[in-house]
Protein backbone atom coordinates (compact mmCIF):
# COMPACT_ATOMS: atom_id res chain seq x y z
CA UNK A 1 0.00 0.00 0.00
CA UNK A 2 1.27 3.50 -0.84
CA UNK A 3 -0.33 6.80 0.17
CA UNK A 4 1.84 9.13 -1.92
CA UNK A 5 -0.05 11.89 -3.74
CA UNK A 6 -3.39 10.69 -2.33
CA UNK A 7 -3.26 7.46 -4.35
CA UNK A 8 -3.45 4.01 -2.77
CA UNK A 9 -3.26 0.68 -4.64
CA UNK A 10 -3.87 -2.67 -3.00
CA UNK A 11 -4.22 -6.25 -4.28
CA UNK A 12 -6.13 -8.22 -1.61
CA UNK A 13 -6.73 -11.38 -3.66
CA UNK A 14 -5.53 -12.75 -6.99
CA UNK A 15 -7.40 -11.21 -9.91
CA UNK A 16 -8.53 -8.09 -8.05
CA UNK A 17 -6.83 -4.76 -7.41
CA UNK A 18 -8.38 -1.77 -5.65
CA UNK A 19 -7.54 1.91 -5.98
CA UNK A 20 -8.34 4.79 -3.66
CA UNK A 21 -7.70 8.26 -5.08
CA UNK A 22 -8.28 11.39 -2.99
CA UNK A 23 -6.12 13.68 -5.11
CA UNK A 24 -7.36 15.96 -7.86
CA UNK A 25 -5.44 14.02 -10.49
CA UNK A 26 -6.97 13.75 -13.96
CA UNK A 27 -6.92 10.29 -15.52
CA UNK A 28 -6.52 10.99 -19.23
CA UNK A 29 -7.76 8.65 -21.97
CA UNK A 30 -6.72 5.13 -21.04
CA UNK A 31 -7.84 1.50 -20.91
CA UNK A 32 -7.62 -1.49 -18.59
CA UNK A 33 -6.92 -5.14 -19.34
CA UNK A 34 -9.83 -6.23 -17.17
CA UNK A 35 -13.11 -4.83 -15.88
CA UNK A 36 -13.41 -1.65 -13.84
CA UNK A 37 -16.08 -0.99 -11.24
CA UNK A 38 -15.85 2.46 -9.68
CA UNK A 39 -17.73 4.86 -7.45
CA UNK A 40 -16.95 8.19 -5.84
CA UNK A 41 -17.94 9.25 -2.37
CA UNK A 42 -17.66 13.00 -2.06
CA UNK A 43 -18.29 14.85 -5.33
CA UNK A 44 -19.23 14.24 -8.94
CA UNK A 45 -16.72 12.71 -11.35
CA UNK A 46 -16.58 13.95 -14.94
CA UNK A 47 -15.95 11.11 -17.35
CA UNK A 48 -15.83 10.37 -21.06
CA UNK A 49 -16.61 6.92 -22.43
CA UNK A 50 -16.62 5.93 -26.10
CA UNK A 51 -17.12 9.49 -27.27
CA UNK A 52 -19.85 10.53 -24.84
CA UNK A 53 -19.37 12.55 -21.66
CA UNK A 54 -21.31 12.75 -18.40
CA UNK A 55 -20.92 13.11 -14.63
CA UNK A 56 -20.94 10.16 -12.27
CA UNK A 57 -22.81 11.41 -9.22
CA UNK A 58 -22.04 10.29 -5.65
CA UNK A 59 -24.07 7.16 -4.98
CA UNK A 60 -23.80 5.90 -8.58
CA UNK A 61 -21.78 2.90 -9.77
CA UNK A 62 -19.97 2.75 -13.10
CA UNK A 63 -18.76 -0.46 -14.76
CA UNK A 64 -16.39 -0.44 -17.74
CA UNK A 65 -15.47 -3.40 -19.94
CA UNK A 66 -11.88 -4.39 -20.85
CA UNK A 67 -9.98 -2.22 -23.33
CA UNK A 68 -12.70 0.46 -23.40
CA UNK A 69 -11.10 3.88 -23.73
CA UNK A 70 -12.25 6.31 -21.05
CA UNK A 71 -11.07 9.31 -19.05
CA UNK A 72 -12.16 10.92 -15.79
CA UNK A 73 -11.48 13.88 -13.53
CA UNK A 74 -13.09 15.31 -10.37
CA UNK A 75 -15.73 18.01 -10.38
CA UNK A 76 -14.29 19.24 -7.08
CA UNK A 77 -10.66 18.22 -6.46
CA UNK A 78 -10.78 19.20 -2.77
CA UNK A 79 -13.64 16.79 -1.99
CA UNK A 80 -12.75 13.94 -4.31
CA UNK A 81 -12.65 10.30 -3.23
CA UNK A 82 -12.60 7.90 -6.14
CA UNK A 83 -12.92 4.19 -5.30
CA UNK A 84 -12.10 1.65 -8.00
CA UNK A 85 -12.11 -2.14 -8.27
CA UNK A 86 -10.10 -3.73 -11.11
CA UNK A 87 -11.27 -7.28 -11.90
CA UNK A 88 -9.30 -9.54 -14.23
CA UNK A 89 -11.23 -11.25 -17.02
CA UNK A 90 -10.41 -14.60 -15.39
CA UNK A 91 -11.98 -13.49 -12.12
CA UNK A 92 -15.14 -12.25 -13.83
CA UNK A 93 -15.50 -15.56 -15.68
CA UNK A 94 -15.12 -17.34 -12.34
CA UNK A 95 -17.78 -15.08 -10.77
CA UNK A 96 -20.13 -15.72 -13.70
CA UNK A 97 -19.71 -19.46 -13.19
CA UNK A 98 -20.36 -19.18 -9.45
CA UNK A 99 -23.42 -16.94 -9.69
CA UNK A 100 -24.86 -17.75 -13.14
CA UNK A 101 -23.64 -21.27 -13.85
CA UNK A 102 -21.73 -20.26 -16.99
CA UNK A 103 -18.49 -18.36 -17.56
CA UNK A 104 -19.93 -16.68 -20.67
CA UNK A 105 -23.36 -15.75 -19.29
CA UNK A 106 -24.48 -12.12 -19.54
CA UNK A 107 -23.38 -10.59 -16.25
CA UNK A 108 -23.35 -7.19 -14.50
CA UNK A 109 -19.80 -6.62 -15.76
CA UNK A 110 -20.43 -4.51 -18.85
CA UNK A 111 -20.41 -0.81 -19.78
CA UNK A 112 -23.16 0.46 -17.52
CA UNK A 113 -24.22 2.94 -14.83
CA UNK A 114 -26.08 1.49 -11.83
CA UNK A 115 -28.23 3.42 -9.37
CA UNK A 116 -28.65 1.28 -6.26
CA UNK A 117 -27.95 2.81 -2.85
CA UNK A 118 -27.77 -0.54 -1.05
CA UNK A 119 -25.21 -2.00 -3.46
CA UNK A 120 -23.25 1.27 -3.49
CA UNK A 121 -23.01 1.22 0.31
CA UNK A 122 -21.95 -2.44 0.32
CA UNK A 123 -19.28 -1.78 -2.31
CA UNK A 124 -18.01 1.24 -0.39
CA UNK A 125 -17.65 -0.82 2.80
CA UNK A 126 -15.98 -3.62 0.86
CA UNK A 127 -13.52 -1.15 -0.66
CA UNK A 128 -12.55 0.12 2.80
CA UNK A 129 -12.06 -3.43 4.04
CA UNK A 130 -9.90 -4.48 1.08
CA UNK A 131 -7.59 -1.51 1.61
CA UNK A 132 -6.97 -2.71 5.16
CA UNK A 133 -5.16 -5.75 6.57
CA UNK A 134 -7.96 -8.27 6.02
CA UNK A 135 -6.99 -11.95 5.91
CA UNK A 136 -7.38 -13.77 2.59
CA UNK A 137 -10.36 -15.85 3.79
CA UNK A 138 -12.15 -12.78 5.14
CA UNK A 139 -11.50 -10.84 1.93
CA UNK A 140 -12.76 -13.66 -0.31
CA UNK A 141 -15.93 -14.12 1.75
CA UNK A 142 -16.65 -10.38 1.72
CA UNK A 143 -16.12 -10.11 -2.04
CA UNK A 144 -18.53 -12.93 -2.83
CA UNK A 145 -21.11 -11.66 -0.36
CA UNK A 146 -21.16 -8.13 -1.81
CA UNK A 147 -21.00 -9.20 -5.46
CA UNK A 148 -23.87 -11.63 -4.99
CA UNK A 149 -26.05 -8.55 -4.45
CA UNK A 150 -24.70 -6.99 -7.64
CA UNK A 151 -25.58 -10.10 -9.65
CA UNK A 152 -29.06 -10.40 -8.12
CA UNK A 153 -29.98 -6.79 -8.86
CA UNK A 154 -28.91 -6.52 -12.49
CA UNK A 155 -31.57 -6.10 -15.15
CA UNK A 156 -30.57 -7.64 -18.52
CA UNK A 157 -33.71 -6.72 -20.45
CA UNK A 158 -32.31 -3.56 -22.05
CA UNK A 159 -28.80 -4.81 -22.65
CA UNK A 160 -27.66 -4.93 -26.26
CA UNK A 161 -24.00 -6.00 -26.77
CA UNK A 162 -21.93 -3.52 -28.74
CA UNK A 163 -20.54 -4.27 -32.17
CA UNK A 164 -17.10 -3.54 -33.51
CA UNK A 165 -15.68 -3.39 -37.02
CA UNK A 166 -13.96 -6.73 -37.72
CA UNK A 167 -11.00 -4.87 -39.19
CA UNK A 168 -10.50 -3.00 -35.92
CA UNK A 169 -10.77 -6.23 -33.93
CA UNK A 170 -8.17 -7.81 -36.22
CA UNK A 171 -5.77 -4.92 -35.68
CA UNK A 172 -6.29 -5.02 -31.90
CA UNK A 173 -5.44 -8.74 -31.85
CA UNK A 174 -2.33 -7.99 -33.90
CA UNK A 175 -1.26 -5.26 -31.47
CA UNK A 176 -1.63 -7.71 -28.59
CA UNK A 177 0.54 -10.28 -30.37
CA UNK A 178 3.22 -7.77 -31.35
CA UNK A 179 3.22 -5.52 -28.29
CA UNK A 180 7.04 -5.44 -28.06
CA UNK A 181 7.63 -4.62 -31.74
CA UNK A 182 8.00 -1.31 -33.53
CA UNK A 183 4.98 -1.37 -35.85
CA UNK A 184 4.20 0.76 -38.88
CA UNK A 185 0.86 2.15 -39.94
CA UNK A 186 1.19 0.63 -43.43
CA UNK A 187 1.65 -2.81 -41.84
CA UNK A 188 -1.57 -2.44 -39.87
CA UNK A 189 -3.48 -1.01 -42.85
CA UNK A 190 -2.40 -3.96 -45.03
CA UNK A 191 -3.65 -6.31 -42.33
CA UNK A 192 -7.01 -4.54 -42.22
CA UNK A 193 -7.24 -4.32 -46.01
CA UNK A 194 -7.75 -0.56 -46.15
CA UNK A 195 -5.76 2.65 -46.56
CA UNK A 196 -3.74 4.06 -43.68
CA UNK A 197 -6.02 7.10 -43.43
CA UNK A 198 -9.14 4.90 -43.37
CA UNK A 199 -7.65 2.69 -40.68
CA UNK A 200 -7.03 5.68 -38.42
CA UNK A 201 -10.59 6.88 -39.01
CA UNK A 202 -12.34 3.57 -38.27
CA UNK A 203 -10.04 2.84 -35.34
CA UNK A 204 -10.84 6.19 -33.73
CA UNK A 205 -14.53 5.62 -34.38
CA UNK A 206 -14.57 2.30 -32.51
CA UNK A 207 -11.84 2.83 -29.91
CA UNK A 208 -11.79 6.59 -29.41
CA UNK A 209 -8.03 6.95 -29.94
CA UNK A 210 -5.43 6.21 -32.62
CA UNK A 211 -3.80 2.77 -33.08
CA UNK A 212 -0.52 4.06 -31.61
CA UNK A 213 -2.19 5.52 -28.52
CA UNK A 214 -4.08 2.26 -28.05
CA UNK A 215 -0.82 0.30 -28.31
CA UNK A 216 0.77 2.49 -25.63
CA UNK A 217 -2.15 1.74 -23.30
CA UNK A 218 -1.77 -2.01 -23.94
CA UNK A 219 1.94 -1.74 -23.16
CA UNK A 220 1.28 0.11 -19.91
CA UNK A 221 -1.26 -2.48 -18.79
CA UNK A 222 1.17 -5.32 -19.56
CA UNK A 223 3.95 -3.47 -17.72
CA UNK A 224 1.70 -3.03 -14.70
CA UNK A 225 0.98 -6.78 -14.65
CA UNK A 226 4.68 -7.58 -14.84
CA UNK A 227 5.58 -5.07 -12.13
CA UNK A 228 2.87 -6.45 -9.85
CA UNK A 229 4.64 -9.81 -10.19
CA UNK A 230 7.88 -8.06 -9.15
CA UNK A 231 9.52 -8.15 -12.56
CA UNK A 232 12.62 -6.02 -13.03
CA UNK A 233 11.64 -2.55 -14.28
CA UNK A 234 14.19 -2.53 -17.09
CA UNK A 235 13.09 -6.00 -18.18
CA UNK A 236 9.44 -4.93 -18.17
CA UNK A 237 10.32 -1.93 -20.34
CA UNK A 238 11.96 -4.14 -22.97
CA UNK A 239 9.27 -6.84 -22.92
CA UNK A 240 6.51 -4.25 -23.32
CA UNK A 241 8.08 -2.37 -26.23
CA UNK A 242 9.31 0.78 -24.48
CA UNK A 243 12.58 2.28 -25.68
CA UNK A 244 14.14 2.13 -22.21
CA UNK A 245 13.37 2.19 -18.48
CA UNK A 246 13.06 5.98 -18.33
CA UNK A 247 10.52 5.91 -21.16
CA UNK A 248 8.39 3.41 -19.23
CA UNK A 249 8.80 5.36 -15.98
CA UNK A 250 7.65 8.63 -17.53
CA UNK A 251 4.54 7.17 -19.19
CA UNK A 252 3.75 4.92 -16.20
CA UNK A 253 3.72 7.82 -13.74
CA UNK A 254 1.60 9.90 -16.11
CA UNK A 255 -0.91 7.05 -16.38
CA UNK A 256 -1.05 5.62 -12.85
CA UNK A 257 0.15 8.50 -10.67
CA UNK A 258 3.09 6.50 -9.29
CA UNK A 259 6.49 5.52 -10.65
CA UNK A 260 7.03 1.79 -11.36
CA UNK A 261 9.12 1.49 -8.20
CA UNK A 262 6.48 3.21 -6.07
CA UNK A 263 3.82 0.99 -7.60
CA UNK A 264 5.76 -2.18 -6.72
CA UNK A 265 5.96 -1.05 -3.10
CA UNK A 266 2.16 -1.17 -2.88
CA UNK A 267 2.23 -4.98 -2.86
Amino acid sequence: MDTKQGIIYSSPVEGLEVLSCSSGREFKSHLHEGYVLWLNSESGEKYSLKGSSDILQPGSISIIEPETIHSNSPCCAERRHLRSFYFSEEMVRSLNLKFLGSETASSPFRNNILENKQIWTSLSRLHNKLLGPAEKLEAEESILSVLSGLYKNTDDRNYVPGSEDKRVAMVVDYLHSNIDRSLGLAELADLAGCTEFHLIRIFRKHKGISPHSFLIQLRLEKARSMLAAYSNIAEAAVCCGFSDQSHLTRLFKDRFGLTPRQYQKTF
